[in-house]
C-alpha cells in the first residue's frame, strides 16, 4: 500500500496493512521498545504515508484491537493475541534452524548438542 492508495485500496490491502500493523507493534512490544504505539513509532518500518498509518491505528481501535492511552495506543487483550498469532503465523519459518543448525539455539556449532 503507498501513499496514493491510502486506505481506498482495495480490502485485501486494507486487511493486509491492518495486519502489518498489528505484527509491528506486537514485535515492538517484544523487542521491549515498550507496550505503547503511535504512529510515528511504526513509521520506520512501513511504507505508508502517515496519515494512513494514522488512520489503521483509528480502524484498530474501532475493531477493539488497540485501545487508545494517554498520547498513544496499546493492545486490547483480543488485539495482542490477534497480532501474537499473526506473528507466528507470518515468521514461524524464520525461527527454525538451518540444516546442522540446533533450533534450540544453545550449540555454537562445535559442541555435542542435547537436542538432537
Amino acid at each position: 500500500m503507498n501513499d496514493a492508495q491510502g486506505l481506498s485500496g482495495s480490502a485485501l490491502d486494507r486487511l493486509q496493512a491492518r495486519e502489518e500493523i498489528l505484527q509491528i507493534c506486537f514485535w515492538y512490544q517484544g523487542e521491549g521498545l515498550g507496550e505503547h504505539f503511535s504512529p510515528a513509532s511504526v513509521l520506520p518500518f512501513v511504507a505508508m504515508d502517515r496519515g494512513v498509518v494514522a488512520q489503521i491505528f483509528e480502524t484498530l481501535v474501532d475493531e477493539g484491537a488497540l485501545e487508545r492511552q494517554g498520547n498513544g495506543f496499546a493492545f486490547s487483550p483480543e488485539g495482542k493475541r490477534k497480532a501474537g498469532r499473526l506473528f507466528v503465523e507470518t515468521f514461524t519459518e524464520f525461527q527454525t534452524g538451518t540444516h546442522g543448525e540446533c533450533t534450540a539455539g544453545c550449540c555454537d556449532g562445535d559442541e555435542v548438542c542435547d537436542h538432537d
